[in-house]
Parts: structure tokens; sequence; C-alpha cells
């Protein structure tokens, strides 16, 4: 098995829209809070790549097969940002959701996001378990779970940490686009 989580660029529009219509209906309802069909996946990774968006990928074999995106809340980056996840359910319980938390945390970091929120339904308890493995404060309304979690500040090592990894991640996009 090939495995690689990075940033995702453009020319991987059409691997995030196959990843997010494979999702199964219920894995579908987690991650966007209700029913949701193709058309609603085509017209989300029509405007995913905002500039205010980062999504990162887990490439297993060529495919995306788990997704997780830092979107600023309020029109910007800092200080408040959501992140949101979706991993295929054949790949599920394999510590992807944690690689993925962990490299948005670093993303959110490195931009001053001082508060990330991550929103879900009260029966998610992947992402709710995601959420307090990274010690994020959680409070339960209205069916949905509300986590906050403060990142720290940028520093020299996390900044070092994501060119590297995007570095490498452009590079082996390239090669994956040449494919």
């Amino acid at each position: 098995m090939n495995k690689t989580l990075r940033k995702l660029w453009l020319g991987d529009l059409g691997a995030l829209r196959a990843h997010l219509k494979r999702l199964d209906p219920e894995a579908r309802r987690l991650r966007f809070g209700g029913v949701t069909t193709d058309d609603f996946i085509d017209a989300y990774v029509d405007t995913a790549f905002r500039l205010d968006a980062t999504i990162f990928g887990v490439f297993i074999d060529g495919e995306i097969r788990a997704s997780a995106e830092l979107r600023g809340i309020f029109g910007g980056m800092a200080p408040d940002a959501e992140a949101a996840f979706a991993v295929e359910g054949d790949w599920q319980d394999q510590g992807l959701g944690s690689e993925l938390m962990d490299r948005i945390l670093t993303t959110a970091q490195n931009r001053g996001v001082t508060r990330l929120h991550m929103i879900c339904l009260t029966e998610n308890a992947r992402m709710r378990h995601i959420a307090g493995k990274f010690g994020a404060r959680l409070s339960f309304a209205q069916g949905e779970v509300a986590g906050e979690v403060t990142p720290a500040g940028p520093t020299p090592m996390s900044l070092l940490d994501e060119f590297v990894h995007d570095a490498q991640g452009f590079v082996t996009a390239v090669f994956d686009w040449r494919r």
C-alpha cells in the first residue's frame, strides 16, 4: 500500500470530487450535516479552493481516501477557522483522521488561528474522538457537538514543518498529475 498525505492543489479537483462522491450516504450525512446529492458535491468542490481554504488529502494507491479542510470563518482565516473531515468507509479506524487533524492544526497554527472549530452531529463518535484526542473543548446542543481547539502560535519549527510537507507534497502532486 502506497500512502501519501499532502495538501491538495487545483490539479486535484477531480480526485477530491471522486473521493467525496465515494462516501456512502451515512458518511456524507455526517460530513455535511444532512442528505447530500452528487450535484451538491459538484457545487461544493467547485468552490472548495477559495483563497481562505486549505485542503489535505490522504492518497492511498493514487486515490484520495480521506480529506480534511481548514476554512476561515467570517471571510478570513484568523482568528477563527473551521475544520471538516471525510474518511471513506473502508479506510475508517486506521488513524487517517488523526493524521489529517495533526496537519490541520499545524496549518492553523501557522496562519494565526486562535480558535479552531469542529462541528459535527452528536452521533459522529469518530469526529468527537478525534476532537477529544487533540484537546478540544466539546459542547453539546440541539443534535450537534461543537469542538474548539486553541492552536499554539507559529514557531520556526511549525513553519519549517509546513514548508517541507508542502514542498514534498507539491513534487508528489506533479508526478501524480503526469500519470
